[in-house]
């Protein structure tokens, strides 16, 4: 069995989702108020146990978005340690390596300054320290004591929810890593001697870009239902005649959030596709020249068989998987009945 080999320039396509990650901190930095004037005035005086609903909806997405990441790594792990070119495997290393850094920076940044301003003051810090106030943790009954990921803090759930944001950075790291340097892997190039054995490996690496496409969209979309956890965290305990208009809040923060998320997919996805695609022309181009395939007829039923026709179907599928986390956005700002 030949190594697999991909030559370590493909690896450079790593830099255009690290491109969108910049652009994003850029615009969030320079464009987004870091600190919402959103008090709790527009809190209910009662139920408070409401607050319980958004810490499952929470709890739940994280736990569900980390298994998945932590699935995605595994499976480019396994390809590594199959038969590999060790060029190939180091610079695979390196990509993963250096998102799992860029993914992690955000809490590193937090780490060193503890009083930056966090996300969720974006959407108006006083509300989220009121509405989150009136949960506990098991445990906490005084700022200075201990739960499971460190100081209970003044604000018990407050501290849960920047705990769990550090832990998916973590995750999104080794998953988003696992993504990209996948997505790369598919540009497999052997050189293999004769027409069918070219066509062969081809429908390959087609097949792993498409499955690594959809694999993508199922990861960041739960990337996105995750996001809208945190985001709508207060808003079942938003007083009915603020609802709507909170809600507009983070139906607009979700959506952001999408259109990055389906941007960082078309980032690393449409490099791989444009290049596959260009091997598979040169290959049509071979099979007109090849003097076993002259008749149109024949060459048609050839590049249908090797599976390098292009099928309606795949481009919707692969439509919808890059759109995936826009519409899972629009999907998770349906209103909550209270």
């Amino acid at each position: 069995m030949k190594a697999r080999f991909v030559p370590v320039r493909y690896f450079f396509i790593a830099l255009v989702p690290i491109l969108i990650f910049y652009q994003e901190s850029v615009i969030t930095d320079h464009f987004v108020t870091p600190q919402l004037q959103v008090g709790p005035g527009i809190l209910t005086e009662n139920w408070a146990w409401l607050e319980t609903a958004g810490r499952f909806r929470f709890l739940g997405a994280t736990w569900f978005f980390a298994a998945l990441a932590m699935m995605v790594f595994v499976l480019v792990v396994r390809d590594l340690i199959q038969p590999t070119a060790p060029r190939t495997r180091i610079a695979a290393a390196v990509v993963l390596t250096l998102i799992f850094v860029l993914a992690m920076s955000p809490s590193l940044g937090y780490a060193l300054h503890p009083d930056a301003p966090r996300n969720y003051e974006r959407l108006g810090g006083a509300l989220f320290e009121a509405a989150l106030g009136r949960g506990t943790l098991p445990g906490c009954g005084a700022p200075d004591d201990r739960w499971l990921l460190g100081v209970c803090g003044e604000i018990p759930m407050i501290s849960l929810l920047n705990r769990m944001m550090d832990v998916i950075n973590f995750f999104a790291g080794l998953g988003v890593g696992a993504l990209i340097v996948g997505m790369i892997l598919c540009l497999e190039a052997q050189k293999p001697d004769g027409l069918a054995q070219r066509a062969a490996q081809l429908q390959r690496n087609l097949h792993r870009m498409r499955r690594q496409l959809y694999l993508s969209g199922l990861v960041l979309t739960f990337g996105i239902f995750f996001a809208t956890s945190w985001i709508r965290w207060p808003l079942p305990m938003v007083a009915k005649e603020h609802v709507d208009a909170y809600a507009a809040v983070i139906s607009a923060a979700s959506l952001y959030t999408g259109i990055y998320f389906s941007l960082l997919i078309l980032s690393f996805y449409l490099p791989v596709a444009l290049i596959l695609d260009g091997r598979r022309r040169q290959l049509i181009q071979m099979a007109e020249e090849d003097a076993t395939l002259q008749d149109a007829k024949t060459r048609a039923e050839w590049i249908k068989l090797c599976g390098l026709h292009s099928e309606p179907t795949d481009v919707y599928k692969s439509a919808f998987a890059l759109a995936a986390p826009i519409l899972a956005a629009f999907a998770g700002n349906v209103p909550i009945a209270v």
